[in-house]
C-alpha cells in the first residue's frame, strides 16, 4: 500500500508538470525522475506508465520521452454518483452534460454503492478530474479530507458545501435557502409556520433548519416543527400522513408549512386534501428544490437552480484542469423563488 500511495503522489506531481510543459518538449528519463524525487524504479516506473496511457508522454527508442499534449483532445472527466433512484441526481447529471460542452471536456457518469466510503475509492477511477456529486457525508472524518485533497485526480464536491482549505465544491447555498422560505411566506402575510422535516437529520438540513427558525424568530413568527425522524433509507409517507390528521383534528394552527424537499411537499399536498384541507385556501405549502417531478409545476417552492450549480462546475474543472489562476474553488450558489400555486396571500390585518 505504502508502494501505491508514493506511485499515486508521484503520478499527481507528473501530470500537473506535464499540464505546465509545452508539446513535444523534452520529458526527464526514468533514472532523472529517480534521482530528482528520490523513489524507487518501481515506483516511478508505475507513474510514468499512467502518463503514457493518457497519451500525455511518449517514447522513442534512443530519443527519449516527450509531452505529446495536443494529442489529448480533451479532458475526461468522471462524475460520480450514489446508486439511488433520484429525479434530484438526475436532473444534476443532464445539467452537468449540458454545461461541459462549451468546454473541452467529457463527461463520463458512473453511479457507486452508497453504502461503501467512496472517498477511500476514489484512487481507483482513471479520469482527468472527478466530480464527486451528492456524497452521502455529514460532517468528514479526517482521513477522509485527506483523500479529498490527496486525490490523483483533483475532486470536485457538488452539492456539498465543506468550507476546508483545500477542498473545492460547488453548493447551494443551505443558509439563504430557510431565509427565502421565511422572507416569501411573511411577504404573503404569515406569521405562524410549521415546519416539515422530512429529510435526515444531517449537516446540509440542519443549516436549513438553523436559517429559518432564526429567519422567523427575528421576523416575530411563530413556528411548529413537524420531524418525520428520518434516517438514510427512510421514508417520510407515514409521518406526513399522520401530520395532516392532527392538523385536520385541529392540533397545529399555522397557515403556512415549509417542507425542507419537494417530494416532501408533494406528499403533503396529496395527504392534507385527501382530509378536505384545502391547499392553499386553509393552508399553504412551500417546497425545496425545484426539482421536475410530477406535481412540481403547482408547487411554489424555493430553487436551488441545478444549471448554474451545473455552469459553476464545468467552469471550475475548466480553471483547474487548465492550471489558471484566481478563481474561486469554493461556491455557493443563492437560492431564488419559484412561484407558483400553493401559497396564498393572507388578507391584510386592519388594525382598528
Amino acid at each position: 500500500m505504502e508502494s501505491e500511495n508514493k506511485s499515486d503522489w508521484l503520478y499527481r506531481q507528473l501530470h500537473q508538470r506535464v499540464m505546465r510543459m509545452r508539446d513535444q518538449e523534452a520529458f526527464p528519463t526514468v533514472r532523472q525522475l529517480m534521482a530528482e524525487y528520490g523513489l524507487s524504479l518501481v515506483t516511478v516506473t508505475a507513474a510514468v506508465r499512467r502518463l503514457k496511457e493518457k497519451g500525455l508522454v511518449e517514447s522513442f527508442v534512443g530519443r527519449g520521452s516527450f509531452v505529446r499534449r495536443e494529442r489529448q483532445a480533451c479532458f475526461h472527466v468522471l462524475m460520480l454518483q450514489p446508486n439511488w433512484e433520484s429525479a434530484y441526481l438526475d436532473r444534476n447529471r443532464d445539467m452537468l452534460i449540458e454545461a461541459v460542452r462549451q468546454f473541452p471536456m467529457e463527461l463520463e457518469v458512473c453511479r457507486y454503492d452508497y453504502r461503501v466510503d467512496i472517498f477511500a475509492h476514489l484512487n481507483e477511477y482513471s479520469a482527468d478530474l472527478i466530480v464527486l456529486d451528492a456524497a452521502s457525508i455529514d460532517r468528514l472524518r479526517p482521513e477522509q479530507v485527506m483523500m479529498l485533497t490527496q486525490s490523483v485526480a483533483p475532486v470536485i464536491l457538488c452539492s456539498n458545501a465543506v468550507p476546508l482549505e483545500g477542498i473545492r465544491y460547488v453548493c447551494g447555498d443551505n443558509n439563504a435557502v430557510g431565509m427565502l422560505a421565511v422572507r416569501h411566506l411573511t411577504e404573503n402575510g404569515h406569521d405562524r409556520l410549521g415546519f416539515l422535516y422530512c429529510e435526515p437529520h444531517v449537516l446540509t438540513s440542519e443549516t436549513v433548519v438553523g436559517s429559518f427558525n432564526f429567519a422567523a424568530s427575528a421576523s416575530g413568527c411563530k413556528v411548529t416543527l413537524l420531524d418525520c425522524g428520518m434516517r438514510s433509507g427512510d421514508r417520510p409517507e407515514a409521518k406526513i400522513r399522520e401530520f395532516a390528521r392532527r392538523f385536520a383534528d385541529g392540533e397545529f394552527d399555522f397557515t403556512a408549512m415549509f417542507a425542507i424537499s419537494d417530494y416532501g411537499a408533494l406528499v403533503a399536498l396529496r395527504e392534507f386534501e385527501a382530509l378536505g384541507i384545502e391547499v392553499p385556501e386553509t393552508l399553504s405549502i412551500l417546497g425545496c428544490g425545484n426539482v421536475k417531478v410530477p406535481g412540481i409545476e403547482r408547487l411554489t417552492t424555493v430553487d436551488t437552480p441545478r444549471s448554474q450549480i451545473a455552469q459553476e462546475v464545468a467552469t471550475m474543472a475548466y480553471h483547474i484542469l487548465g492550471h489558471h489562476e484566481g478563481f474561486r474553488t469554493q461556491v455557493n450558489v443563492p437560492p431564488v423563488m419559484a412561484v407558483r400555486k400553493t401559497v396564498r396571500q393572507l388578507p391584510v390585518r386592519q388594525v382598528v
